[in-house]
């Protein structure tokens, strides 16, 4: 049974696969993608559940073998790696790029929980989202969808478009301030731009050992690219695709409103 939980979250299209990943390669750790949005443990939790509602989720999930969870698919078509792992875990892994409004909950119940929050700059998120055909529906417009997402944005648990990343970043803020020794916020351009580094500072600060399989998938990531939109081995150069690919007039409007604020910090 797991020991301690560990949580991935931040904004749709902002490194949590590639991070959540990193984390998987720990031979301690166990990986389980989405879960609260999943059909298996789907709204599980929320914010009337009492703690024992989330003890019963996280022990739910740790034991659960669904495909989904365990991204049992991506692994087969080699989307994503598959790790040698310890006979038993003691770190539960789960990324969220849902329901942000229950971190604070869940830091609130468990003073052993940890949360990663990856923030990665609005025009990648932005561009990465409208030119993934899989996430940004086909009939959708870009120009009128990607301030306020409204083609995705279905209920309060969808962060989809620029209004819902500078809310989640606020958040992550907010977070860092009051609970620095349970949350670390994390850039991704600093992910991608010295991986081994940042890596050794994430697995430090949830006290998860460094390790060779670790290392070895960084490099691997380094080395290889897929353009599967889910895969994690990816180019150094997707970081700033955003500035040939997205709307000029788009970069201009988000640049412009967040300097001078305390988001600018993400640029």
């Amino acid at each position: 049974m797991y020991k301690k939980v560990v949580v991935i979250a931040g904004a749709p299209r902002s490194g949590t696969s590639w991070l959540a990943q990193i984390l998987d390669s720990s031979p301690n750790t166990r990986y389980r993608h989405q879960p609260i949005f999943s059909y298996a443990f789907k709204n599980a939790v929320s914010l009337e559940s009492l703690k024992e509602d989330y003890i019963k989720f996280f022990e739910g999930i740790y034991a659960s073998r669904d495909e989904f969870l365990c991204r049992t698919q991506e692994r087969e078509k080699g989307i994503y790696p598959t790790f040698s792992k310890n006979k038993s875990q003691e770190f539960l892994v789960f990324k969220n790029v849902r329901y942000h409004y229950l971190l604070e909950k869940m830091l609130q119940f468990f003073n052993d929980l940890k949360i990663t929050g990856i923030v990665r700059h609005p025009c990648g998120v932005i561009n990465s989202w409208l030119t993934t055909a899989k996430e940004f529906p086909p009939n959708a417009n870009p120009i009128k969808e990607w301030r306020y997402g409204k083609c995705r944005n279905t209920g309060p648990e969808e962060y989809w478009g620029f209004e819902k990343w500078k809310e989640v970043a606020y958040i992550f803020l907010k977070l860092e301030e009051e609970y620095p020794n349970q949350f670390l916020l994390q850039k991704y351009s600093e992910l991608v731009n010295n991986p081994f580094k940042e890596t050794k500072k994430i697995f430090d600060f949830f006290e998860v050992e460094y390790n060779d399989q670790t290392n070895n998938y960084l490099i691997e990531c380094n080395a290889k690219h897929m353009d599967d939109c889910y895969a994690t081995f990816k180019d150094k150069k997707v970081k700033d695709k955003w500035q040939w690919e997205l709307d000029k007039k788009i970069q201009k409007e988000i640049i412009d409103e967040l300097k001078g604020t305390e988001l600018e910090v993400f640029l």
